[in-house]
């Protein structure tokens, strides 16, 4: 239950962030690193090296980018966005890596690794898009995944995070009130924006009702809050979580098909 809305919620929001950006969730804690290594390890380049991946949810292409200049051999980005593909395509051209990486919306490839940052708190239909993940990857492949913050982090919020928890002190409406003030889109939810609310727990569910399985899971807690992390309160000091998903079953028709 939130605590503040209407008309009050609305101008407290705009005395704390009058042109919506907060300072959070800015990626500056990626600045002169590899966000790739520093999420997923870096034995990754090693997983990758002459492989055919995927980045779903490639954004700019800049990950895509990068994985074809550290070994692989192919690399497909997918991006519902279609303005950024061409971006993403620019970037790639820029890098001399543009033979080697595609920038599609959809592809009907089959890759060797599904590689996707920062994308599972996003999509609409989790449990949709790990069945297409599935079609997607070859029997012997897998899902390297990082993301975050989830619902009930300090940051949840993601865009609405002008203060640690905000999400849980405003209003939806409010939010959105405030939010239609320098994005013209016309989001009416926090859905419409691109945020599903997951939590670990769900994410733990819908995966275990899915055609993957964990081959690792970890939830990695907020420095800051290392001490208070634990099994019970994990979805409020997790900073990241990070898995490796692993086909539960080849069905015989994939089999076939490759």
């Amino acid at each position: 239950m939130r605590l503040i809305g209407g008309t009050l919620g609305y101008h407290v929001l705009k005395r704390l962030c009058p042109a919506g950006d907060s300072g959070y969730n800015d990626g500056s804690a990626y600045v002169g690193k590899s966000k790739l290594e520093v999420l997923l390890g870096p034995t990754l380049w090693d997983t990758i090296r002459g492989r055919t991946v995927i980045d779903f949810g490639c954004g700019a292409g800049l990950e895509a980018v990068e994985l074809a200049q550290r070994g692989a051999a192919r690399v497909i980005g997918l991006d519902t966005y279609a303005p950024i593909l061409f971006e993403a395509r620019a970037n790639a051209l820029r890098a001399g890596v543009a033979e080697r990486c595609q920038f599609a919306a959809t592809t009907r490839e089959r890759a060797d690794v599904i590689v996707a940052l920062d994308s599972f708190e996003h999509f609409q239909d989790l449990a949709g898009t790990l069945v297409t993940m599935r079609q997607l990857v070859r029997p012997d492949g897998c899902v390297l995944a990082s993301f975050g913050p989830t619902w009930y982090h300090p940051l949840g919020g993601h865009v609405f995070s002008v203060f640690p928890w905000a999400h849980f002190v405003f209003t939806e409406r409010t939010f959105l009130r405030w939010l239609g003030d320098f994005n013209p889109d016309g989001h009416t939810s926090f859905e419409s924006v691109g945020l599903n609310r997951l939590t670990i727990g769900r994410f733990e569910r819908v995966v275990a009702q899915s055609p993957w399985r964990f081959e690792m899971l970890e939830v990695v807690p907020i420095r800051r809050l290392r001490r208070l992390h634990s099994r019970l309160t994990r979805e409020f000091t997790t900073s990241v979580v990070r898995c490796r998903l692993i086909p539960r079953q080849a069905s015989p028709e994939m089999a076939t098909a490759d």
